[in-house]
């Protein structure tokens, strides 16, 4: 029985959460009895309700409205409501006056509905609204005094919506904003005094829009900034910024060439650009800097990181480092010319993807705190592991990718017994053969865990021990047969040079075809070969012939 009145309720549009729905003698639905709790959800928006208030009524969930727009008389029944929530309803427009009922009101979310213009003094009747969202709806025009009375609005949420333009001393009435997203617009620009009156502003979401600037002084006038977030924010370029001890600038995708910040900054992101040359203020607040995927080179780097004594993770993947700064290098000029090259709490470094060719030996990159340290993918041909005697901290280290040869591995776990993990590459290095099997044996038993491929177990002593040290020939008896010695295995860079040079040899082929042909020669060389077929000569030879076994038979 209790399904058919599930059924029966849902063919009739609409669902209550927490309370089953109750009616009056007219068919109304009788919100007060249908709600008896503080919390009640609708979906699917009724028609008519009945007059009786619920004044127990603290937050109300309206959701998938099928009429046209929100029946905002619900809320002349709800006289004690602080929290009202209206998604998926086609709400063309919304009143002061429809919300005047609820004065009391403290969050209104709106969202994924058809509103499309915030009007002047929208929100006046709710003076006490703390949190207003209304993203991901078709707002496209907001107007200059839209937020006027908001003085208590901390939250406010306009992401995902069409908005291109925002009107001068827009958001001046909200002076204890805390937070702001206008994230996912189309905004082109800022003015520079725009919030200028947000002093309170703690995080500020600009990502996802199509800037082609952002004056020095936007948001240079925000004390309390923590979080700024420009990814994918349009095509800054050459960004110049005024900040006061941010905690975190999002700045991914953003196409910027040049990066100069007057101030201080703690954790920097911008990766994925074409950044070259980045200016900081004070560095000495810098914890952690994300710059993979740039342009910049060892020169660079080198002027970037001195004085950062307090970095502690450093990501520069996908650069154009062929060396690591040393202590000299750097600009001769500036504020941070005469400090020591030194990055003390450094533990995670990332150099992956560069063209770094050797390590130098006392590079301050290389902190002796460090316990990650990535050099996958460069162009390295050896690696001393004395060179990596100064990090006896290291936990990790990646050298995939890379053209090592050899390793001296057992002094390298020697040096740093703490070591956790240790990316080889079975393929991407060309390893002497059978020499990644031992690494593996040898560091698999300490603990260790190697990145990569497993080598495959096998009893032939050529992939154990080779070459072997016994003299040649007892390395002529452990050559596989039809081997001889060769490399057992080819690598990818193989494989590419020899598909290569065949393309190479089957065109120079075909072009020497092509100039035998023009200039006659192959015709003169079938005229040859018919000439000289048995059987294949000319009449005149053959009457010849004729005559000398005439005259033979007459002797």
């Amino acid at each position: 029985m209790h399904w058919q009145v599930y059924l029966l309720l849902g063919f009739c549009g609409f669902q209550l959460g927490g309370a089953a729905s109750v009616y009056d003698s007219t068919g109304r639905l009788n919100l007060s009895a249908s709600c008896p709790d503080a919390f009640c959800h609708v979906n699917d928006q009724l028609v008519a309700y009945s007059s009786t208030p619920a004044l127990q009524l603290r937050e109300l969930h309206l959701t998938n409205c099928s009429r046209q727009t929100v029946a905002w008389l619900v809320l002349n029944l709800t006289p004690g409501l602080r929290t009202l929530v209206v998604r998926n309803c086609a709400s063309y427009h919304i009143s002061k006056e429809s919300l005047r009922p609820v004065a009391n009101l403290t969050s209104l979310q709106l969202q994924r509905s058809s509103l499309g213009v915030l009007r002047d003094e929208l929100f006046t009747t709710v003076p006490r609204l703390e949190i207003l969202e209304l993203g991901h709806n078709t707002i496209h025009t907001v107007h200059s005094a839209a937020f006027t009375g908001l003085a208590k609005l901390r939250f406010l949420g306009l992401q995902s919506n069409g908005i291109q333009e925002i009107p001068g001393k827009t958001f001046d009435p909200l002076t204890a904003l805390w937070h702001l997203d206008l994230s996912g617009n189309q905004l082109t620009n800022l003015r520079e005094d725009i919030f200028d009156k947000n002093v309170q502003l703690q995080t500020v979401l600009l990502n996802g829009n199509l800037l082609k600037s952002l004056l020095p002084g936007t948001v240079g006038s925000l004390p309390n900034l923590r979080l700024l977030d420009l990814g994918h924010a349009g095509e800054l370029d050459n960004l110049m910024m005024s900040l006061s001890n941010i905690q975190s600038l999002i700045l991914e995708d953003s196409k910027l060439s040049g990066l100069v910040i007057s101030g201080s900054v703690i954790r920097l992101h911008a990766a994925n650009n074409e950044l070259n040359h980045i200016q900081l203020g004070n560095k000495s607040l810098v914890v952690e800097m994300d710059l993979r995927g740039n342009l910049l080179d060892g020169t660079a780097i080198a002027g970037l990181l001195r004085g950062m004594w307090n970095l502690e993770r450093l990501d520069l993947s996908k650069n154009m480092i062929d060396s690591l700064p040393m202590h000299g290098d750097g600009p001769n000029e500036g504020p941070y010319s005469q400090e020591l090259f030194l990055l003390p709490r450094l533990k995670y470094l990332n150099l992956a993807h560069n063209r770094v060719v050797r390590l130098p030996p006392d590079s301050p990159i290389l902190s002796s705190h460090l316990k990650i340290l990535d050099l996958s993918h460069n162009l390295m041909l050896t690696l001393e592991v004395e060179r990596l005697t100064g990090l006896p901290d290291l936990e990790s280290l990646f050298l995939e990718g890379n053209r090592l040869s050899s390793f001296d591995y057992q002094v390298f776990h020697q040096q740093h017994e703490s070591l956790k993990e240790l990316g080889l590459g079975m393929h991407d290095n060309p390893w002497r053969p059978g020499l990644y099997h031992k690494m593996y044996t040898y560091l698999n038993d300490r603990g260790v865990h190697l990145q990569g491929n497993t080598p495959p177990v096998s009893n032939s002593q050529v992939e154990v021990d080779w070459p072997p040290t016994e003299g040649q020939a007892e390395a002529q008896k452990l050559d596989r047969v039809g081997v001889s010695g060769i490399h057992p295995y080819w690598t990818l860079r193989d494989i590419l040079a020899f598909v290569t040079l065949l393309v190479v040899l089957a065109i120079l082929l075909m072009n020497l075809y092509n100039i035998l042909e023009e200039e006659g020669c192959l015709r003169r060389l079938r005229r040859w070969r018919r000439s000289n077929v048995p059987g294949g000569g000319t009449t005149a030879t053959r009457t010849s012939a004729r005559r000398l076994n005439e005259q033979d038979s007459e002797v």
